[in-house]
Protein backbone atom coordinates (compact mmCIF):
# COMPACT_ATOMS: atom_id res chain seq x y z
CA UNK A 1 0.00 0.00 0.00
CA UNK A 2 1.25 3.30 -0.81
CA UNK A 3 1.48 6.11 2.24
CA UNK A 4 2.33 9.53 1.82
CA UNK A 5 1.54 12.10 3.74
CA UNK A 6 -0.26 16.29 2.84
CA UNK A 7 -2.05 18.84 4.29
CA UNK A 8 -5.86 18.96 3.93
CA UNK A 9 -7.27 21.66 1.43
CA UNK A 10 -11.06 20.85 1.70
CA UNK A 11 -13.17 19.19 3.66
CA UNK A 12 -16.77 20.51 2.50
CA UNK A 13 -17.54 17.02 1.58
CA UNK A 14 -19.25 14.70 3.32
CA UNK A 15 -16.72 11.40 4.88
CA UNK A 16 -14.22 12.67 2.18
CA UNK A 17 -11.30 15.06 2.41
CA UNK A 18 -8.86 16.88 -0.32
CA UNK A 19 -5.08 16.13 0.49
CA UNK A 20 -2.77 18.22 -1.33
CA UNK A 21 0.72 16.39 -1.51
CA UNK A 22 3.74 18.76 -2.35
CA UNK A 23 7.02 16.98 -4.01
CA UNK A 24 10.16 18.26 -5.40
CA UNK A 25 11.51 16.91 -8.77
CA UNK A 26 15.18 17.94 -10.08
CA UNK A 27 14.90 19.46 -14.06
CA UNK A 28 18.28 18.28 -15.05
CA UNK A 29 18.33 20.63 -18.11
CA UNK A 30 17.62 23.72 -16.29
CA UNK A 31 19.47 22.55 -13.17
CA UNK A 32 16.66 23.06 -10.61
CA UNK A 33 14.27 22.02 -8.42
CA UNK A 34 10.42 22.37 -9.13
CA UNK A 35 7.16 21.87 -6.92
CA UNK A 36 4.88 19.58 -7.70
CA UNK A 37 1.27 19.23 -6.25
CA UNK A 38 -0.48 16.18 -6.74
CA UNK A 39 -4.33 16.86 -4.75
CA UNK A 40 -5.90 13.25 -3.77
CA UNK A 41 -9.42 12.56 -2.64
CA UNK A 42 -9.02 10.45 0.46
CA UNK A 43 -12.05 8.65 2.60
CA UNK A 44 -12.73 10.16 6.51
CA UNK A 45 -14.95 7.79 7.90
CA UNK A 46 -15.40 9.95 11.33
CA UNK A 47 -15.27 13.41 9.83
CA UNK A 48 -12.53 14.06 12.06
CA UNK A 49 -10.40 16.37 9.71
CA UNK A 50 -10.58 19.80 9.52
CA UNK A 51 -8.68 22.56 6.92
CA UNK A 52 -5.22 22.75 7.71
CA UNK A 53 -4.79 19.64 8.92
CA UNK A 54 -1.53 17.42 8.08
CA UNK A 55 -2.39 13.82 7.39
CA UNK A 56 -1.28 10.56 6.12
CA UNK A 57 -2.96 8.91 3.53
CA UNK A 58 -2.87 5.17 1.70
CA UNK A 59 -4.41 3.57 -0.95
CA UNK A 60 -7.28 1.46 -0.65
CA UNK A 61 -9.71 -0.56 -3.03
CA UNK A 62 -11.70 2.17 -5.06
CA UNK A 63 -14.13 3.78 -3.08
CA UNK A 64 -16.33 6.31 -4.97
CA UNK A 65 -15.28 7.50 -8.69
CA UNK A 66 -12.64 9.95 -7.29
CA UNK A 67 -11.87 8.55 -4.08
CA UNK A 68 -8.69 5.34 -3.83
CA UNK A 69 -6.97 6.34 -0.66
CA UNK A 70 -8.01 6.48 2.95
CA UNK A 71 -6.94 8.69 5.86
CA UNK A 72 -4.81 6.94 8.45
CA UNK A 73 -4.08 9.28 10.67
CA UNK A 74 -3.81 13.08 11.53
CA UNK A 75 -0.20 14.13 12.20
CA UNK A 76 -0.55 17.70 13.14
CA UNK A 77 -4.22 19.10 13.99
CA UNK A 78 -4.39 22.75 12.53
CA UNK A 79 -4.30 26.08 14.79
CA UNK A 80 -8.30 27.17 14.53
CA UNK A 81 -8.40 30.84 14.92
CA UNK A 82 -11.35 31.56 17.41
CA UNK A 83 -12.28 35.32 17.78
CA UNK A 84 -14.29 35.39 20.40
CA UNK A 85 -11.73 33.88 22.32
CA UNK A 86 -8.65 35.96 21.21
CA UNK A 87 -11.19 38.95 22.22
CA UNK A 88 -11.52 37.72 25.57
CA UNK A 89 -8.00 37.38 25.94
CA UNK A 90 -7.18 41.09 25.00
CA UNK A 91 -9.65 42.58 27.50
CA UNK A 92 -8.36 40.46 30.55
CA UNK A 93 -4.49 41.39 29.43
CA UNK A 94 -5.80 45.26 29.11
CA UNK A 95 -7.57 44.62 32.44
CA UNK A 96 -4.52 43.48 34.04
CA UNK A 97 -2.19 46.05 32.27
CA UNK A 98 -4.69 48.93 33.80
CA UNK A 99 -4.61 47.27 37.24
CA UNK A 100 -0.58 46.69 37.42
CA UNK A 101 0.00 50.67 36.30
CA UNK A 102 -2.83 51.89 39.36
CA UNK A 103 -0.91 49.72 41.36
CA UNK A 104 2.83 51.48 40.72
CA UNK A 105 0.81 54.85 40.56
CA UNK A 106 2.36 55.48 37.20
CA UNK A 107 0.19 57.18 34.57
CA UNK A 108 0.70 56.16 31.13
CA UNK A 109 2.48 58.83 29.21
CA UNK A 110 1.00 59.56 25.82
CA UNK A 111 2.94 59.28 22.51
CA UNK A 112 4.57 62.34 21.23
CA UNK A 113 3.39 64.14 18.00
CA UNK A 114 6.51 63.48 16.14
CA UNK A 115 9.96 64.52 16.98
CA UNK A 116 9.66 68.09 17.60
CA UNK A 117 7.07 67.80 19.50
CA UNK A 118 9.42 66.12 22.54
CA UNK A 119 11.76 68.93 22.25
CA UNK A 120 12.13 72.41 23.91
CA UNK A 121 13.06 75.29 21.76
CA UNK A 122 11.42 73.63 17.69
CA UNK A 123 8.79 75.68 16.36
Amino acid sequence: MKKAIGKVVSDRANKSILVAIDRWRWIPKYKKEIKRTTKLMAHDEDNECRLGDLVQVESSRPISKNKAFRMTRIIQAAKIYNAEESLATAASQRALGAQQAAQSGKQRSSPSRGFAAGVEGWT
